[in-house]
């Protein structure tokens, strides 16, 4: 079997994010059961033009815009034996009329459009749901209800999901002995991440000793900083690596997610593996991984974030269900599991 994906980022660009794990996860899966296996992405400044990585063909060209106009290009020189994997991500490589193509998705942008661009970002709101009409009849993977649910609504039937794995072994961590919060995420307009802090300086007010870890970094990051680095108790990370980002959620009791949107939300079962509750905004992509009540909260605003938060670490009962809970959750998610579950479906469909 011969497989593209077309991804406007790799697993090597500097945004790089859970839709380039989730994507690298499947491309060793299928490395895994001897298939060949390229990636078509852009190219940032200081990676090579071509590349093999774990047995996979990168190829980078163009910026995040134009690589779909030379991933397009490209996908059509690729003889008919090729499965082409088009990844939409607020724009597809137009493969859509390819009877050897299939669409994976983790989101539509909707909000992200207005929050990035404001009333500018209408037209683009607009003209992705025209470009993804135009796939409606494609097999599509994405990764939760809320995406499926989205892409029902504008004509797609053909809807699987997969969902994306975990990569540690779940079970319940000692926290730190003062109410420790955590923000993970690109720190950019779409993952609202001073919402965050507004919820942990009302919390502060109550629960002096508490303190926040800001993991990730970004455009708004000077921003951020700027107003709220003398804080006492703010602690900015800037991006780190899985093994110290699990010891700071290790440490955190509760982990803050105040997007405005998502796909799945890859951070919150991270958070639950290792016994640390989700708040969250009641969007999509959230109201799955988060089990309202259960394994966290799903919230309104940010006020109601630090209400919550409160919660939790003054009813000790509650708080130790709802750890019990999200590791138990945590527990239905592995990489293997995902992989396993895309190789059957490409099986099912006498593509593999």
């Amino acid at each position: 079997m011969k497989v593209l994906f077309l991804n406007r980022r790799c697993i090597k660009h500097p945004e790089k994010g859970g839709a380039e794990v989730y994507t690298m996860e499947l491309a060793k899966a299928l490395i895994s059961v001897g298939a060949q296996v390229e990636w078509f992405a852009s190219r940032p400044k200081g990676l090579s033009a071509e590349e093999h990585l774990e047995g996979i063909r990168f190829i980078r060209k163009g910026n995040e815009l134009t690589t779909h106009l030379y991933g397009f290009l490209y996908a059509l020189k690729k003889p008919k034996d090729w499965l082409i994997v088009d990844e939409f991500n607020g724009l597809g490589y137009t493969t859509f009329f390819l009877k050897n193509s299939i669409l994976l998705i983790h989101q539509l942008y909707e909000e992200f459009w207005t929050a990035e661009l404001g009333p500018l970002g209408y037209p683009f709101r607009l003209l992705e749901k025209l470009l993804l009409r135009l796939y409606r009849k494609k097999p599509t993977i994405t990764v939760s209800e809320s995406t499926a649910e989205d892409l029902r609504s504008i004509g797609f039937r053909d809807i699987t999901i997969i969902h994306n794995g975990l990569d540690i072994e779940p079970s319940i961590s000692e926290k730190s002995k003062s109410l420790t919060l955590a923000y993970i995420g690109r720190l950019k307009k779409t993952k609202n991440p001073e919402d965050a802090l507004k919820a942990y300086l009302i919390v502060k007010q109550r629960v002096k000793d508490a303190k926040i870890y800001v993991i990730g970094d970004g455009p708004l990051r000077p921003y951020l900083q700027n107003k709220y680095g003398n804080v006492e108790g703010v602690v900015f990370t800037g991006y780190i690596e899985s093994q110290e980002k699990y010891q700071l959620l290790r440490e955190s009791h509760v982990l803050l997610v105040p997007s405005i949107r998502e796909g799945w939300a890859q951070v919150v079962i991270q958070a639950n593996a290792v016994g640390t509750p989700a708040i969250g905004y009641r969007v999509q992509g959230l109201k799955d991984s988060i089990k309202d009540g259960t394994t966290g909260f799903l919230v309104k605003d940010y006020q109601e974030m630090a209400q919550k938060t409160l919660l939790l670490w003054e009813d000790k009962g509650l708080y130790k269900r709802l750890s019990t809970n999200a590791v138990e959750w945590a527990r239905n998610f592995s990489w293997e599991k995902t992989k396993a579950e895309f190789i059957s479906y490409l099986k099912d469909r006498g593509l593999l």
